[in-house]
């Protein structure tokens, strides 16, 4: 017969993989900025394996020295987003009301005035008392206009009031929250801060040069702005060449007008997306993904079907769309100086689009409309930073017939908010049949509803967006068990990047420590964001491997990984990683206890701090931690489980019972919480309690097995035959190798025969 003695043992140690993967995001790379003095003496610091040096050695000239052989690309450049991107504050600069002005919002009162021909503002501080701060730099100009000032240590953070240069008025950037001061998003806080979070794309060759030791910041920047070399890269021997007739090549920049369209794009996209930096600054050598690791397309950064729902920078979006795929790039619609469309309405679009696009009997809208304009039906778009206008760059056609299944927005409801996604869809298909075409979001939003056949599809069709793949490897990963991975190996050999890297992450989430053969040689992988990654794997694994050369280069580049975030809760969280591999407890302890230090609210800390303590016999500050944690988000099912678990290993039955009862009731939803809670029910010979238990989870994982099987159990302990025989057949069905199973099915039929 069947039984539960090969249940769960030791349920907190088998869960802790799982916390390797965020359960509780944030905007935890926004875009910052910071002053310094320019022209401070830079090096390259890093030996970067395996990449090839486009500009060694070169030296940054200064926008003014290209002037004088390209005028019209600087005339076009002058007045730019780019060129406004920060600049000293001063009478020229700044855009807003400085004149006494008053701005109350949340209970927060901001003054803002003039004195000695400098600009100050008083409003709440780190203690939570009003001073006086003076602003030092403005940050953009349209359609809205930040202040920075200078704190301690050399930080510099950003108001979180903000002046709209179309209204002329103050607003506050984050005005439905409440922000206490020593929180995270406040602007006293690391969230705001311009050294971590905007100045490496507001300025030319930006090093923030933040000090671990003293946690200090020594940034510095070439140019205040994003001037000509910020993207072209180091010029000086290329204006070197020209000045002295060399003759002969000359010497290439990073960006130039031969570029491959995805080479152009991942070169713009080291600003223009979501991503955490991985070294200590760029040197313009390498590939983006040598420098950078891109937020995929999960949510809540993105709607479950690829769309933008946080900030996204472009990038992340237009990776998804088709007009990547075939080669078009930003500057087709760009002027890439200028930053302004090359043509206005649907005449850009026509540009590539067929006339007939341009017509009622394609958009169904009377035209030189809004309605008939093609973006807002393949571009909508979101309002950020309180003013800001983005349009999302998937270029996607509607589908409403996803929003009536999968509850996603789209462009119709969008402008026809009285209407129901069901009379949108009806719209589509009267106008263009009932079949869609093929779109990976399609296999996207099933698997994000639990549908691991249509991930396992996605990641496999290497037609579709390497994003996309790569985001259906992680929801994938986070949802099948052991033994189901065979069906993933082979993509450590996946030719798109990102895959390859979600992979390794796979294999490390789900406690995998036998692919350390597969995995150690990708420490030699061109690709920095590989080698980072299969560096965390080894050391998870084999944390007294054989320091080999390939090693220490690649332990080497993680180390100036974590010291390069060191200043950021995820930086932090990720030392503790380290540390806890490499058997360094207190040192984990104590980055774990740093990451909650910056961000009180930063819960993936307190949860792995809290079963590292548990770990360590301190039960008791292990409790505190999940509590806390459910305290400030008791929606979120991770750690009403945790704290089920415990309670349930520490003896504590009937609490562990009801936290893992509300697990089970929030979301996401996790297959473990189910199970866990069913089988302490039957521990308790509540079966049939348990057995409703799992017929309510069976409605999210359908035909799960190991739901099934306890299932099986309990029917039979409390001897419901004819139940238990419908569950073993199928049981049978779903495993019919399973001789169990079988075995089980005759003895049940006897049974039932025999009564």
């Amino acid at each position: 017969m069947l039984s539960t003695e090969s249940g769960e043992v030791n349920c907190i140690t088998m869960f802790k993989s799982c916390l390797r993967y965020p359960f509780h995001l944030k905007v935890l790379w926004l875009v910052i900025l910071l002053g310094c003095d320019s022209n401070l003496p830079h090096t390259n610091e890093e030996d970067q394996k395996g990449q090839t040096a486009l500009v060694p050695q070169h030296k940054f000239a200064g926008t003014k020295t290209c002037v004088s052989c390209h005028t019209k690309e600087y005339q076009d450049w002058q007045g730019s987003h780019h060129d406004k991107a920060m600049q000293v504050a001063d009478s020229r600069t700044i855009l807003a009301d400085f004149d006494s002005a008053k701005f109350l919002s949340n209970g927060v009162l901001s003054i803002f005035y003039q004195k000695d021909n400098k600009y100050f503002v008083q409003t709440t501080g780190r203690d939570g008392q009003p001073h006086e701060y003076q602003i030092i730099y403005t940050f953009g100009i349209h359609p809205l206009q930040q202040y920075i000032v200078a704190f301690p240590k050399g930080a510099y953070q950003c108001l979180q009031t903000a002046w709209d240069t179309e209204k002329k008025k103050w607003f506050d950037l984050q005005p439905d929250l409440d922000i206490a001061p020593n929180e995270w998003l406040h602007w006293t806080g690391n969230a705001m801060k311009w050294n971590t979070a905007c100045a490496d794309c507001h300025s030319t060759d930006l090093r923030k040069n933040f000090d671990v030791g003293s946690e200090t910041y020594h940034t510095t920047f070439e140019e205040i702005n994003v001037g000509c070399e910020s993207c072209h890269g180091p010029a000086d021997k290329h204006v070197t060449f020209y000045e002295t007739n060399a003759k002969g090549t000359p010497p290439p920049l990073y960006m130039h007008n031969n570029m491959r369209p995805k080479e152009l794009v991942q070169k713009c996209a080291r600003c223009h997306s979501r991503r955490a930096q991985t070294t200590s600054f760029f040197d313009y050598k390498g590939h983006f993904l040598d420098h950078y690791d891109p937020s995929l397309i999960i949510t809540p950064t993105y709607e479950p079907d690829g769309q933008i729902l946080d900030e996204d920078y472009v990038y992340g979006s237009f990776v998804q769309s088709k007009m990547y795929q075939n080669g078009i790039t930003c500057r087709d619609c760009h002027n890439v100086h200028s930053l302004k469309l090359k043509k206005t309405g649907n005449a850009l679009c026509l540009n590539c689009h067929e006339p007939g696009y341009n017509t009622p009997s394609h958009h169904f809208h009377k035209i030189n409309t809004e309605a008939s304009q093609c973006i807002n039906c393949h571009m909508t778009g979101k309002l950020y930073m309180g003013n800001d206008f983005r349009r999302d760059h998937s270029f996607r056609v509607p589908r409403p017939d996803q929003s009536v299944e999968y509850g996603t927005p789209n462009a119709c409801n969008g402008c026809h908010k009285d209407k129901t996604p069901n009379w949108a869809a009806d719209v589509i298909v009267s106008h263009f049949g009932e079949t869609r075409e093929d779109h990976f979001s399609d296999h996207l939003l099933a698997g994000y509803h639990e549908n691991l056949e249509r991930l396992h599809e996605l990641i496999s069709n290497k037609t579709y967006p390497e994003i996309a793949r790569a985001t259906a490897m992680y929801y994938y990963a986070s949802r099948i068990s052991p033994a189901e991975v065979k069906k993933i190996e082979k993509f450590l050999n996946d030719p798109d990047v990102l895959v390859k890297n979600e992979t390794i992450r796979a294999f490390s989430q789900l406690g995998l420590g036998n692919y350390l053969p597969q995995i150690k040689p990708l420490l030699e992988d061109p690709v920095r964001l590989i080698r980072l990654s299969a560096l965390e794997y080894v050391n998870k694994y084999e944390p007294n491997t054989q320091r080999t050369s390939i090693y220490q280069a690649a332990e080497q580049e993680y180390m100036t990984f974590m010291d390069m975030s060191a200043d950021h809760t995820s930086g932090q969280q990720r030392k503790a990683q380290y540390l806890e591999a490499k058997g360094d407890v207190t040192g984990a302890i104590r980055a774990y206890r740093k990451a909650i230090e910056i961000d009180n609210h930063y819960n993936q800390a307190r949860m792995n701090l809290a079963l590292l303590l548990y770990k360590e016999g301190n039960t008791s500050e292990a409790e505190a931690l999940y509590l806390k944690v459910i305290e400030q988000e008791p929606h979120v099912s991770y750690p009403h489980y945790m704290l089920g678990l415990l309670y349930h290993e520490t003896g504590k039955n009937e609490k562990a019972i009801e936290y893992l009862r509300q697990a089970c009731s929030r979301t996401p939803a996790i297959l473990r919480a189910h199970y866990n809670y069913a089988l302490i029910l039957q521990q308790n010979k509540q079966y049939d309690k348990s057995i409703k238990a799992i017929n309510e989870a069976l409605l999210t994982f359908v035909d799960n097995e190991e739901l099934l099987y306890i299932r099986l159990v309990a029917e039979l302990n409390s001897k419901q035959l004819q139940e238990a025989y419908n569950t073993c057949l199928l049981l049978v069905e779903l495993a019919p190798a399973n001789p169990n199973y079988q075995q089980t099915l005759q003895e049940i039929k006897r049974n039932l025969e025999s009564n």
